[in-house]
């Protein structure tokens, strides 16, 4: 797979999400070779895998909660956000930069608190199943974005930038908040809005199976139902990915970050696809 996706003046920018439990070297690659060929390109991170990292450095336990439906997510109380912040800001997004930078692609790091990028509401109380009984918390850090300002991204977008954007956003008090980044990656390709979305993660895409990596389902509907076979932190990746879908961005994957060429892969069939509102599966 030699071809690279032209970039034409009436094309919006390609959104890559970065798993943060994945070696991204594969992605940079073919992200700088995207880039050679002056693709716009705007890359969202994670950083779970680095913040837990962190916590242990600090001694700070990680706690997660698991919501009714079966998803999970990171607590976040004041300690934890702060270490989250700091493993974002501090060491995974000026990486990340390097990185590109080392391949020859001028980058430019933002957070979503940078500029207005993203504004989120904190989520007020979060329902947490423990030992079999829901609870509710209402300390958590967590929110939902709410509003996105991209003039920033459109500018560095303008002069030859690659935008490398990190969670967390902040909210009207200017705040910080955690925002999930699958969702972040979401929302910036329907602000820019985005030709398309590619969400990498260390899986081939949704499996049907878990644990068989030969499961995998080529193609999903854009509904707001998630299938019971996405589990745990997929179930945020299939949901950012079919609200992408439905707002109009053209083509949506969930795909493999740990393959050669892995967005150019994506974009060609490869990890799970969404059909937009109407489409058939087929």
């Amino acid at each position: 797979m030699t071809d690279v996706p032209d970039a034409t003046a009436a094309d919006g920018p390609l959104v890559v999400k970065l798993g943060g439990g994945m070696d991204p070297g594969p992605a940079l690659d073919d992200l700088a070779a995207l880039a050679a060929h002056g693709r716009g390109l705007v890359v969202v991170h994670g950083g779970g895998a680095e913040a837990d990292r962190l916590s242990a450095q600090l001694g700070l336990p990680v706690r997660t909660v698991t919501s009714p439906d079966g998803t999970r997510g990171r607590r976040t109380d004041d300690a934890a956000l702060d270490v989250l912040a700091m493993a974002l800001l501090g060491r995974v997004k000026p990486a990340l930069v390097h990185g590109l930078r080392a391949r020859g692609v001028a980058a430019a790091g933002v957070s979503g608190a940078d500029g207005g990028l993203l504004t989120a509401e904190r989520k007020t109380a979060l329902r947490s199943v423990e030992n079999g009984r829901t609870r509710l918390l209402r300390d958590d850090r967590s929110g939902r974005v709410t509003g996105v300002r991209p003039g920033i991204l459109h500018a560095l977008l303008a002069q030859g930038l690659v935008p490398v954007v990190s969670p967390p956003a902040a909210d009207a008090t200017g705040s910080l908040l955690n925002v999930d980044s699958d969702q972040v990656a979401a929302a910036l390709a329907e602000a820019l809005p985005a030709a398309a979305l590619v969400l990498l993660t260390d899986a081939p895409g949704v499996l049907a199976d878990p644990a068989d990596p030969g499961s995998l389902i080529a193609r999903l509907p854009c509904g707001p139902e998630v299938p019971a076979a996405a589990t745990g932190r997929m179930r945020h990746k299939v949901r950012a990915a079919a609200r992408a879908r439905r707002a109009g961005v053209g083509q949506v994957v969930i795909a493999h970050g740990h393959t050669a060429r892995p967005v150019r892969t994506a974009l060609a069939g490869g990890g799970t696809a969404f059909a937009g509102p109407g489409e058939e599966l087929g």
